[in-house]
């Protein structure tokens, strides 16, 4: 069955997670360094520009203030008449005032904006030298100011007092245009963000490079450990059969008056079978792990239902002797597409799993459903324990390969830690996902969906029966 476009995804290889986590902290680092470099410069920049216009407008302060001292009559502290002088540089205004804030001396480049100019000084008075920006904002609307309209005005203001026999008898406001240097550091800032960026990006691409050259080494390891275990499991299998054969064929001729050969034997038998029972779990993970592992899936449609009752039969004995009452709850007629092999040993996995871990007394239930709509449909399989739960904390690794979050009673049970790992490969093979809810000492419910395309399935049995089977 060709895989449907909705449903195709890449493998996902099992290096992703590390690789972007590498990615990331390579790119965190980079951007870090870059950020760290282009705040330190523009700082700089900033600093040497704002210290070179503060450092101007406090020499042309001491020459005027010095201007202004000299003008004073000194007997009687009075203003002499200066004549007017032109403004220096980018200088934008030059006004004194008196103790009651009353214009003495005035110079400015444009008479017209003189109104908004002493509103900036209106009010400021200062004991010291006092140095800020001031963005001038011109009215639009104004038709004795049309000519300024279009004008973006940021000047740098001065205030610092007059003193005359030790008081201060005025204060001198002294202005200069600082909008080409505030237009300037504003393009700087642009254009070092945006080198910054096309960095970041660099860095990005950089850090991924990095990290498949950093994880190259362990992904050529880990496939050579994947391909000595999928060798060693296949060709152990031949003589752990034959192994079960001989043991088998022994303890048919065992002489019956002798306990301790048969306990020997019986002992042998268990373990054979039990390392034949890892063996093929391994084998099947080694499987999973090959990367046409989801082109080899033999998709096609079956209906679930005869294979989930001839699994609840084959537990019947295992759930007598714990007492625990298992439960299948499905649709009379339940078709879904897949590989049919898989899908039952998925059920066969969790039950296992559920049955293992519930004491006895409880109860395990199996859930098969159908969720249909005009494109896709998906088949969840639910399976539900009052089992002794799972810790928040186990739950993150519950998937993992020989993870146990009860290490005693798995080896009691005779679990190796690989059936959910072989469950989360199974599903993710589908293009599906598996879930798990549980509480400690609440019971768990693991929670399998496997989608596929609405044409690949039939609709439920007309009845919509859902038939319920206890054991």
């Amino acid at each position: 069955m060709k895989k449907p476009k909705l449903l195709r995804k890449s493998e996902k290889d099992v290096f992703a997670q590390t690789r972007n986590r590498l990615t990331l902290f390579y790119s965190t680092i980079l951007t870090l360094f870059l950020a760290a470099f282009v705040a330190l410069a523009l700082f700089v920049f900033y600093i040497v520009v704002t210290n070179d216009q503060d450092q101007t407008l406090r020499i042309l302060s001491d020459r005027e203030v010095n201007m202004a001292e000299r003008a004073l009559d000194g007997s009687g502290g009075a203003w002499r008449e200066q004549e007017r002088r032109a403004l220096t540089g980018n200088q934008v205004f030059y006004y004194i005032t008196d103790v009651n804030g009353e214009l003495i001396i005035n110079n400015d480049d444009h008479e017209e904006l003189r109104e908004l100019y002493l509103d900036v000084i209106d009010g400021w008075l200062t004991d010291n030298i006092e140095v800020k920006r001031v963005e001038i904002g011109i009215p639009e609307n104004d038709p004795f100011l049309e000519d300024f309209s279009e004008m973006d005005l940021e000047v740098m203001v001065l205030a610092r007092p007059v003193i005359h026999n030790g008081e201060r008898i005025a204060m001198m406001y002294m202005a200069i245009d600082n909008t080409f240097y505030s237009s300037m550091i504003k393009w700087v800032v642009l254009i070092f963000v945006s080198i910054a960026l096309v960095f970041a990006v660099v860095g990005v691409a950089l850090s991924r490079w990095m990290s498949k050259r950093a994880l190259e080494p362990a992904k050529e390891a880990y496939n050579l450990q994947k391909e000595f275990v999928s060798n060693a499991s296949h060709e152990l299998r031949t003589p752990l059969s034959v192994i079960l054969s001989a043991v088998e064929a022994l303890g048919m001729e065992v002489d019956k008056s002798n306990p301790f050969k048969e306990k020997m034997l019986g002992t042998l038998k268990h373990e054979v079978k039990r390392m034949s029972g890892l063996i093929t779990e391994l084998l099947a993970l080694a499987r999973s792990d090959s990367e046409q592992a989801a082109t080899q899936l033999k998709k096609e449609r079956f209906d679930i239902r005869p294979a989930a009752e001839q699994m609840i039969e084959s537990f019947s004995e295992y759930v007598s002797q714990k007492e625990i009452c298992l439960k299948l709850v499905a649709p009379e007629q339940l078709e879904v597409a897949g590989d049919r092999d898989k899908l039952i040993q998925l059920m066969y996995i969790l039950t296992d799993n559920a049955i293992k871990y519930t004491p006895a007394g409880g109860r395990v239930e199996i859930a098969l459903e159908q969720h249909n709509n005009k494109k896709q449909c998906e088949f969840v399989l639910s399976v539900s324990d009052s089992g002794i739960g799972i810790s928040p904390e186990d739950q993150k690794r519950i998937f993992d390969r020989f993870f146990r979050a009860d290490k005693m009673r798995s080896r009691k049970e005779g679990g190796y830690g690989l059936g959910l790992s072989i469950a989360k490969s199974i599903t993710t093979a589908h293009n599906g996902e598996i879930t798990v809810e549980s509480n400690t000492g609440e019971g768990s419910v693991f929670r399998a969906r496997i989608p596929y395309l609405a044409e690949a399935s039939k609709t439920m049995h007309p009845s919509g029966k859902a038939l319920n089977q206890i054991l």
